[in-house]
């Protein structure tokens, strides 16, 4: 009878065990992958007039590629505060705030985030630039994520970078977290979170709770002005940017494309 007992429950432990594992990587395998797709180009791309040329077809064709997923924006969430740039939104049922804020003749500056009027983090910017350092206020699955730049007027974009990309998540700065030189690009993709990073000198991007390693080694980004058109594009099931590896040029779209 005992030996019957303990076979039973070995069964059962077993099955157990064996569910539990199938969980797990159930939850893996449903993991969101983007579609990566990569047009090599003749050169690099113009400003005025904006123009690129693909190597095959031409530039109306690929943009016509996912041209339907692509003009799904987000809607404007920014606002001003008291005279201050703002991004706004909704956290479980609370209003969540981040504003930008310039002291000391806007020689230094500071994004601050609320949640129900109340101060939950502060991140500094640096001095005034024509570069908007407060760039997005994410919410997704009860989380928050911050994307601000880091201005040093000083900087080379050499040794020191005079823009330096920012992302906080829940209060994390993951540059210092992850170890990230840049971090810019944050956006949601599908409903999950998506940034760019430049870690050990290479290019990634980080989706979904993963990091994947790109043959790039620029993606403009934080560019003024004219030079504005070569940032990325940010849709609510992609993202489209240009990218180079030494005098090869790209324009790539990934995301999770409407077949």
């Amino acid at each position: 009878m005992k030996k019957t007992m303990v076979s039973i429950l070995l069964v059962v432990f077993v099955m157990i065990s064996l569910i539990m594992a199938g969980c797990a990587s159930g939850t893996d395998s449903t993991r969101a992958t983007l579609s990566v797709e990569e047009h090599p180009l003749t050169g690099s791309p113009q400003i005025d007039p904006f123009v690129f040329t693909p190597m095959d077809g031409s530039q109306e064709e690929v943009l016509k590629l996912h041209a339907a997923d692509r003009s799904l924006s987000f809607p404007d969430q920014s606002t001003t505060i008291a005279g201050n740039f703002a991004f706004t939104g909704n956290l479980d049922g609370k209003p969540l705030v981040a504003a930008q804020t310039f002291i000391n003749n806007s020689s230094e500056s500071y994004v601050w985030v609320t949640l129900d009027g109340n101060e939950i983090y502060r991140i500094s910017t640096g001095p005034a630039s024509p570069i908007t350092t407060l760039r997005g206020l994410w919410i997704y699955d009860s989380h928050w994520a911050l994307e601000t730049v880091l201005i040093d007027l000083e900087g080379d974009n050499i040794v020191t970078p005079f823009a330096l990309g920012q992302i906080s998540m829940d209060g994390a700065l993951q540059n210092e977290t992850k170890g990230y030189a840049d971090a810019f690009g944050l956006q949601t993709i599908a409903g999950n979170p998506f940034y760019f990073f430049k870690k050990d000198g290479k290019i990634g991007y980080f989706y979904d709770g993963k990091e994947t390693m790109l043959a790039y080694e620029e993606i403009p980004h934080f560019n003024c002005c004219g030079e504005s058109v070569l940032n990325p594009i940010q849709a609510q099931n992609m993202v489209a940017f240009f990218a180079r590896t030494g005098d090869a040029w790209y324009y790539v779209e990934a995301g999770i494309f409407n077949k």
